[in-house]
């Protein structure tokens, strides 16, 4: 393996990785802002308020804009009694001609209602106190595609207040990687960007479509199953271990536990098409835990740079918890 490959794959990594870092550093922004609200509440001895919350509003639009093309949606879902008047509340908004604010059925009693404490998103940041990246899944709700979230904690005085966030448009991170992919398929074969859990964010192979995990055997392997994600978000049918995101995504279950079952890519990396493993990986720092896969002779083993990420973001390299499932 040359070392142009390398240095081409090193690129694609960090470019894709600094977008991806410039939105949670915006959600960092919202989720400041949101402690910010919380803390003042408590010194004033009063309860939150969801008229407390229209403070973050131009903070948000202005975060939409920033990211316009690439940000579908952001603002803050928090945690059950947070609010004084509001059991559940998400205060999330979309860019859609305009923006609007989302709405799910928070209420339990209802067949329609969203629990959005299952969801990935919502649930690893409360768990591990760190931010988080969940995608791709379809997001059937409000952009009908592929779509990623990144989530950030919001606590104050040591409680647990909720998340603050963004949807990224998968189809944007796609065209973003594509071209580099390309060149790099034709000099060494196929060449794929994976998720944390090994689902296909783009691939420089038609037979490799985003969406899919990669397992033993190739997309649709025995570990892994193939396929786009599937829909569990308000107002449809559930499938089993389908869970819903801030714009209503789904997603059918993989194989990996929390923070995943170990990464695509690791060492040997998964397997591709017809079974051949994938000799040259590359994985990206800091809290993007994404992997560049290639053929034999492909982009190489050494790690990425690392793009700007929020404080506190999860090293790629983090062991993870084995033996648990999660919906990916």
């Amino acid at each position: 393996m040359t070392a142009a490959p390398a240095r081409a794959g090193e690129h694609l990594l960090a470019t894709v990785t600094a977008a991806i870092g410039r939105v949670l550093a915006s959600a960092t922004e919202i989720g400041e802002a949101m402690t910010a609200l919380a803390a003042a509440a408590s010194a004033g001895r009063r309860p939150l308020r969801r008229a407390d919350l229209a403070m973050l509003r131009p903070l948000v639009a202005q975060v939409l804009g920033r990211h316009r093309g690439f940000a579908a949606g952001a603002g803050v879902v928090l945690a059950p009694d947070v609010l004084a008047d509001a059991p559940r509340w998400i205060d999330w908004w979309w860019a859609d001609q305009g923006i609007g604010r989302l709405q799910v059925d928070l209420d339990p009693a209802s067949a329609e209602f969203y629990d959005y404490t299952t969801t990935e998103w919502y649930r690893e940041p409360a768990r591990t106190g760190q931010p988080w990246i969940a995608g791709p899944y379809v997001d059937y709700i409000c952009t009908r595609e592929y779509t990623f979230t990144v989530a950030v904690p919001v606590v104050d005085e040591g409680r647990f207040v909720g998340v603050a966030g963004a949807d990224i448009l998968a189809g944007e991170v796609e065209r973003m990687v594509l071209p580099e992919l390309a060149r790099l398929g034709r000099a060494d074969g196929p060449a794929v960007l994976v998720s944390g859990s090994g689902r296909v964010i783009a691939s420089s192979s038609a037979s490799i479509l985003p969406g899919e995990v990669l397992g033993p055997g190739g997309p649709g392997g025995a570990d892994g199953p193939g396929g786009p994600a599937t829909q569990g978000g308000p107002g449809t049918q559930r499938a089993p271990d389908a869970q819903g995101g801030p714009s209503g995504e789904g997603r059918s279950g993989t194989q990996g536990g929390p923070n995943g079952q170990g990464r695509a890519g690791g060492q040997g990396g998964p397997a591709g098409p017809g079974g051949a493993n994938w000799p040259g990986t590359m994985t990206a720092a800091g809290p993007l835990p994404w992997t560049l896969l290639g053929g034999p002779g492909g982009p190489g083993a050494a790690e990425a740079p690392g793009g700007p990420g929020a404080p506190g973001g999860r090293a790629a390299n983090a062991g993870r918890p084995s033996g648990e499932s999660e919906a990916e």
